[in-house]
């Protein structure tokens, strides 16, 4: 896959649908501009990405989402000071249908089993539920948003979700703002880098 090229072109449905519309920008519903680093990726694209030679950050949420609506603008700052791409996979609720559903189930349980910390639990029905044991039947790990995660080679370098541990409101303060600020920036840095540590994802 070309991602250089992707990141810079909309996917459409049609080359009749391009010409009649043109390239619609998927951030419009954020407060980040036109001019940002987001590429749209579906849940199947981004399921794909992970058995491919790729590094980045996927960026899950949704617009409808106060926490994203917060952290977003952030991202996007960072990404720009970084100057890096950040691959967003929508879960609108308008998306939880048919395929899209075993599709973010599959992501779900990959970003669980490579280890991002704090998953909530929901079940059949898709409401959140306390879970003791994990292998109990028909509950599975949830991607809680906002949920950003740096991924090396298929394994997860680095990851982040919502704002502060602890936090009951998506509101920050802006020593707060710019401490998640230099947390992105954090994360988004260590694109492209290998590391010195033996034990982290290999890169070329």
């Amino acid at each position: 896959m070309n991602l250089k090229k992707f990141g810079f072109s909309c996917l459409l449905a049609t080359a009749t649908l391009f010409l009649l519309v043109g390239c619609s920008d998927l951030m419009s519903d954020y407060d980040v501009g036109r001019n940002h680093n987001f590429v749209e990726l579906s849940m199947e694209e981004a399921l794909e990405l992970l058995d491919e030679n790729f590094e980045g950050i996927l960026y899950f949420g949704f617009p409808g989402c106060p926490w994203c609506q917060a952290t977003v603008p952030l991202m996007h700052e960072a990404a720009l000071d970084v100057d890096v791409e950040i691959f967003y996979v929508s879960r609108d609720r308008d998306l939880r249908v048919g395929d899209w559903l075993e599709h973010d189930a599959a992501m779900a349980w990959w970003l669980y089993n490579n280890g991002v910390p704090n998953m909530r639990w929901i079940d059949e029905e898709g409401d959140l539920v306390e879970v003791e044991d994990e292998e109990e039947l028909g509950y599975r790990p949830n991607i809680n948003v906002p949920q950003i995660v740096h991924i090396r080679n298929g394994e997860i370098v680095d990851s982040h979700r919502g704002t502060f541990e602890g936090a009951e409101s998506p509101e920050m303060s802006d020593e707060e703002r710019a401490t998640l600020l230099a947390r992105y920036i954090e994360i988004f840095s260590a694109v492209g880098v290998c590391p010195l540590d033996e034990d982290a994802p290999d890169c070329e």
